[in-house]
């Protein structure tokens, strides 16, 4: 029986040891940079509902930044009420799997916690200090130290549109997601989150303020699909 090269050629043993070096070398490279993207600078979310629209659909995936500040009128992921403990391997292999395949594959995961992993996008309409109300689907806002009401809309340089059409006829707005809403003064580190579908969301409304520890990171732009890419 022949006996391989490798066993009597040391430059061809050499030559295979620094090309495995070589790749297990690089893969650590490129392990820990995707480690330090995907912690300090920006992660993948994909939205699992249509809360957001008409900006993001069910199944928009965007890129979210940790590191990005929480203005009027941002949308913004919430950090997860359901976390599922992985190992930093499984983690680091999770998120890059799930990026490179446009979130289609959540390896690690099952599909409960996949779901429940931050895909809870919503945009801050009302921030600490601020008093503020909702009617017709629609929160008017007095900032602290201000003495009358704006709409949101007028308190943002953020350009946003709301979904409030295809409400039946006869439709109470106390019903659901509320249209109405009375006075409240949001305190040091509170937030008022809306969603854009204002109709059938569930937000603030429903949740009450949202302490600034809660919110994961904001949302910089949408990349998927294709039609929708763009900021947020």
């Amino acid at each position: 029986m022949g006996r391989s090269v490798y066993e009597f050629s040391y430059k061809e043993r050499k030559k295979l040891r620094n090309t495995i070096l070589f790749f297990v070398g690089l893969f650590l490279l490129i392990f820990g940079l995707n480690t330090l993207i995907f912690r300090f600078l920006f992660f993948p979310v994909v939205v699992k509902s249509d809360s957001m629209l008409p900006r993001v659909k069910h199944g928009g995936l965007i890129l979210v930044s940790p590191i990005g500040s929480v203005e009027r009128g941002s949308p913004v992921v919430l950090k997860p009420q359901l976390k599922e403990k992985l190992g930093a391997f499984s983690s680091f292999a999770s998120k890059f799997i799930s990026f490179i395949t446009f979130q289609q594959l959540q390896a690690f995961r099952s599909g409960d916690n996949a779901v429940a992993e931050g895909n809870v996008l919503r945009r801050v309409v009302g921030l600490p200090g601020d008093t503020l109300y909702m009617k017709d689907y629609i929160l008017y806002i007095k900032p602290a130290g201000n003495s009358h009401f704006l709409t949101e809309f007028e308190l943002t340089d953020v350009s946003y549109d709301i979904n409030v059409r295809g409400l039946p006829v006869g439709w109470d707005n106390i019903m659901g997601a509320a249209g109405t809403m009375e006075e409240v003064t949001l305190g040091t580190g509170e937030y008022f989150l809306l969603c854009d579908n204002r109709t059938v969301g569930i937000d603030s409304r429903i949740w009450g303020v949202i302490p600034k520890n809660k919110i994961a990171g904001k949302a910089l732009f949408q990349y998927f699909p294709f039609t929708g890419f763009g900021g947020l």
